[in-house]
């Protein structure tokens, strides 16, 4: 069951009017569709109904054994959690493209989405038995693994690497294609600075990180302060 929505920050940001035609409805209502289908079947969902919330959650089974920094010890075939970005919430690029503004929107955003989901985890009873969550992040070479390996740590996020296989190559090209449909659907102005195949990085955290950084003993110090003191 979806958590209430809690008070919100107060938006900043302000991409300017969305000019599309009806070409551009047209493919947002297609793309729309093969992503709702993609996340019946992996059964991915919202847990609030927060407009500000940047974050679908689901359950999978982890792929290969992962040990985090904070002792975490993650099984084969162990059901864990599935974080995906919630493309619709997440803030388009202005005209010029993104600068300081969205970039702060971005934190502010992905901050408040954290400290929901860490308070989801903490009252839902089906979820007290998973351990970690698992993302995947897609980034283009202009930002590539260097940069996400900065950011990572700053959320509470640790870099688990698969071994590469044909199977992990075919998945990268399957989900760049997904990405680009999607960034052509609600975020149009990004597609001129990426290229379509993207560096593909498995991210984790473990939930007791996420309850640790996030949960409502962190946001009483407010969800900068908490991860800014964390140690990584």
């Amino acid at each position: 069951m979806a958590i209430e929505a809690a008070p919100s920050p107060e938006q900043t940001y302000d991409p300017g009017p969305w000019h599309t035609d009806w070409k551009d409805e047209a493919w947002r209502a297609f793309i729309g569709s093969i992503d709702a289908s993609l996340r019946a079947y992996y059964r991915i969902e919202e847990f609030t109904d927060d407009p500000r919330c940047i974050l679908r959650i689901g359950l999978m089974q982890a792929v290969m054994p992962v040990l985090l920094a904070d002792g975490t010890e993650i099984r084969e075939g162990e059901r864990i959690g599935a974080v995906h970005l919630w493309n619709e919430h997440v803030p388009r690029y202005a005209g010029n493209g993104p600068n300081l503004a969205w970039a702060k929107e971005m934190r502010r955003r992905m901050l408040w989405s954290l400290g929901l989901l860490a308070d989801y985890i903490q009252h839902d009873p089906d979820w007290q038995h998973v351990q970690a969550f698992c993302g995947d992040s897609m980034l283009s070479s202009r930002i590539g693994g260097a940069q996400l390996r900065r950011l990572a740590p700053r959320y509470g996020f640790e870099i688990v690497e698969r071994p590469p296989t044909l199977s992990s190559y075919l998945h990268t090209f399957a989900d760049s294609l997904i990405v680009w449909g999607l960034t052509r659907a609600f975020n149009p102005a990004a597609l001129p600075r990426r290229r379509f195949l993207r560096d593909h990085h498995k991210v984790w955290i473990s939930c007791a990180a996420l309850r640790r950084l996030y949960g409502r003993e962190a946001q009483d110090a407010t969800p900068e302060e908490a991860v800014s003191e964390r140690a990584f």
